[in-house]
């Protein structure tokens, strides 16, 4: 093993406890009628988590050797569904730029599979086609208030959330968890200090940026 996936593997772990914890509050108040959507599930461990509740968990993977690992874990979960799909805020189809040390076949490396081209530890020569859709067209048309959503999408929430706030679509749900990524993606720095300014400014407080 490498060091490079050993400190991977440790940060990923750490992600993972630092967000059960972070979600015990949701863990409480979910239940078998609620519907939460997992975008960015990865392997599945915040997905197998939250429908433990017995909430309907819709999760979204394009990482093709993530969903794999995905399908294993919640082969036996009834009801989480699995869509082998990114989110953005349309339909389309879009390059998936592998993680710099990824050689195709660690898992662990797959969190950070990203679509933006410019994020600091994705190599641009390492990619693949992928479907993505409209998040905001995809909750509509469940006809039913989303209780939470967690979107970990490696650099597309800049996207979602700019449409989020120009369509005034923050009824579509009642939570949602925002990993960022300007930090890897130095160009997503100014917007998402308008985004802030604007969710502030409209008193939005359901939206969570920064989450893990």
């Amino acid at each position: 093993m490498t060091t490079a996936l050993l400190k991977r593997k440790i940060l990923n772990a750490g992600a993972i406890v630092i967000s059960y914890i972070k979600l015990l509050p949701d863990w409480f108040r979910l239940g078998k009628n609620s519907i939460v959507i997992d975008c960015g599930a990865n392997v599945g461990h915040i997905s197998k988590m939250l429908a433990s509740t017995g909430a309907t968990v819709i999760a979204f993977e394009p990482d093709p050797i993530a969903f794999k690992k995905l399908q294993q874990r919640c082969r036996f979960s009834k009801n989480i569904t699995l869509i082998k799909k990114g989110v953005w805020d349309k339909d389309t189809v879009l390059h998936l730029y592998a993680h710099k040390g990824s050689t195709g076949k660690e898992i662990s490396f797959t969190v950070g599979s990203s679509i933006i081209a410019d994020k600091k530890n994705i190599d641009i020569s390492k990619t693949q086609s992928i479907e993505v859709i409209d998040l905001l067209a995809f909750m509509q048309q469940l006809n039913k208030k989303v209780d939470l959503v967690k979107l970990d999408v490696e650099g597309a929430e800049i996207e979602i959330l700019k449409k989020i706030i120009a369509t005034e679509s923050w009824d579509l749900f009642d939570r949602m968890y925002v990993e960022t990524h300007e930090t890897k993606i130095p160009s997503h720095v100014e917007e998402l200090l308008t985004i802030k300014k604007q969710l502030a400014e409209k008193k939005i407080k359901h939206i969570k940026l920064n989450w893990v």
